[in-house]
């Protein structure tokens, strides 16, 4: 019993040796992300994505992402028109009629997730 109280001990004294100090500072992102377990997002009415401002906003900031800003930036401005529940963004050709092609975009209307994009040729 007695070898057993002192492996106990010693197993114990080293956990406390090894543990952080607690004036050590947690990095803000992990204890946001710690504050967000089991938390309820909201959910809006109208969708994350609710209107055609919000829908080309989104849809250009992924292509700029994806294509990059020299690209897109000649393809400003961004339209999108509302199709069920998917938004179809595309970017404006200038001059008008030539040929060649935008970034499209497909967003969902309810969550934002982007479904689908590419770049017309």
């Amino acid at each position: 019993m007695g070898l057993l109280k002192a492996t106990s001990l010693l197993l114990l004294a080293g956990c406390l040796l090894a543990q952080v100090p607690l004036q050590q500072r947690m990095d803000e992102w992990k204890a946001l992300e710690i504050s967000l377990r089991g938390a309820k997002s909201i959910r809006p009415k109208n969708g994350f994505v609710p209107d055609e401002a919000t829908a080309a906003r989104i849809g250009e900031a992924a292509a700029v992402a994806q294509y990059g800003e020299k690209t897109i930036s000649e393809e400003k401005p961004f339209r999108a028109r509302l199709y069920g529940d998917v938004w179809i963004v595309h970017g404006t050709l200038h001059p008008e009629g030539v040929l060649g092609g935008t970034a499209v975009i497909k967003i969902n209307k309810t969550d934002g997730r982007i479904l689908f994009m590419m770049h017309q040729k």
